[in-house]
């Protein structure tokens, strides 16, 4: 009963809109929240065992919306199924995923989209980082490519990103060695470079959560040539 007062009181305070993901920057890891593009739109699920907070921006570009609506409800989806089962003693799972949004507008014509979060529950040993980026040419209202963003040059970038990552932690030769394109999947155009988006555990150790490191359009060679 409890918990169930408690859904309906997380399911009032979004409805009227009160900021939660401002405040909770340990919901989605984010910092600073950024909304210079999009309308918030979001898929809320509350049950006895079960709480979703997704939150997305909706574009009115319709390969986008599409494409971010497509992301976030087999998210929604995926956690939910999770959530419905039992554990080895045939007790009942509970999950929860919260995520937020943050939407840049760049230099009038484009937008960098980045959805981050994080999914928890009874069937995790602990929580698991939720990273989504998506990058828009808003005049031409269409999905950007990664290889777009990079200037058709991936390796500059990797390059780049294991000096970043080394200088930040120097102790992870072994690891930058097996470092491959893959690491550059989550990335996202800010106003001053591109940046790239590590989920906790992914590539890096876990203990180290959400990495972020940032390929300044100087160092990348120009913007989107």
């Amino acid at each position: 009963m409890k918990r169930k007062l408690i859904c309906v009181l997380l399911l009032g305070v979004l409805f009227t809109g009160a900021g939660l993901f401002a405040r909770a920057g340990a919901w989605s890891a984010q910092g600073s929240v950024a909304r210079e593009f999009g309308k918030t739109d979001a898929i809320l699920d509350a049950s006895d065992n079960f709480i979703c907070v997704l939150r997305f921006p909706k574009t009115g570009i319709p390969e986008v919306d599409r494409a971010v609506y497509d992301w976030a409800g087999t998210a929604h989806k995926t956690a939910k199924e999770q959530a419905s089962g039992t554990d080895s003693e045939g007790k009942r799972n509970e999950g929860a995923i919260y995520v937020g949004y943050s939407a840049f507008l760049v230099r009038g014509r484009y937008a960098g989209i980045e959805e981050t979060g994080s999914l928890s529950g009874s069937f995790l040993a602990h929580p698991a980082d939720i990273v989504k980026t998506f990058n828009v040419d808003i005049d031409a209202k269409r999905l950007l490519t990664s290889d777009e963003i990079l200037n058709h040059d991936p390796s500059r970038a990797l390059v780049l990103l294991r000096g970043k990552i080394a200088k930040r932690y120097p102790d992870m030769p072994d690891i930058l060695a097996d470092a491959d394109e893959t690491w550059l999947e989550h990335l996202v155009i800010k106003h001053d470079g591109v940046e790239v988006l590590l989920p906790r555990g992914e590539f890096l150790p876990s203990y180290l959560g959400l990495q972020r490191f940032l390929l300044t359009y100087s160092e990348l060679g120009g913007f989107l040539k």
